[in-house]
């Protein structure tokens, strides 16, 4: 039998799922090694694509954090066409697109994390995980 979940639990858990992604993505070079140069953009773009969020709107999500969200965003679309050529995760590195990266995802994380995490399984008006 499948599991049935409100919408309000599908948004949360897309919620945590941009932190976790942002969190990848705040580790620069560290992170951008731990996922592989594909997954370290693509992981965001799972989330967010075409300027705005997967799942809009998404009642778990502020506007200030939407706001933030999109201008990571458009920072990652900026160097994913700089260094589109790309091949290997050396190439990344030598950039430093990952370190340019780094402080504008820790910015967003901390953010997020101001809030703390939402449950994964039931409905929450704010979230009750704390912050991480």
């Amino acid at each position: 039998m499948e599991e049935q979940v409100s919408d309000r639990v599908v948004e949360q858990r897309l919620r945590n799922r941009i932190i976790e992604v942002v969190e990848v993505l705040s580790r620069g070079n560290e992170g951008l090694i731990e996922v592989n140069y594909s997954e370290f953009f693509e992981g965001f773009y799972d989330q967010w694509r075409d300027g705005q969020l997967v799942v809009k709107p998404n009642s778990a999500i502020t506007e200030e954090e939407e706001c933030a969200i999109d201008a990571l965003g458009r920072m990652l679309e900026a160097i994913n066409d700089e260094t589109r050529h790309f091949k290997s995760e050396a190439e990344y590195i030598r950039s430093g697109c990952a370190e340019r990266i780094k402080p504008v995802a820790m910015n967003v994380l901390q953010l997020f994390l101001a809030r703390g995490r939402f449950s994964e399984d039931r409905e929450e008006t704010s979230p009750t995980g704390g912050a991480a």
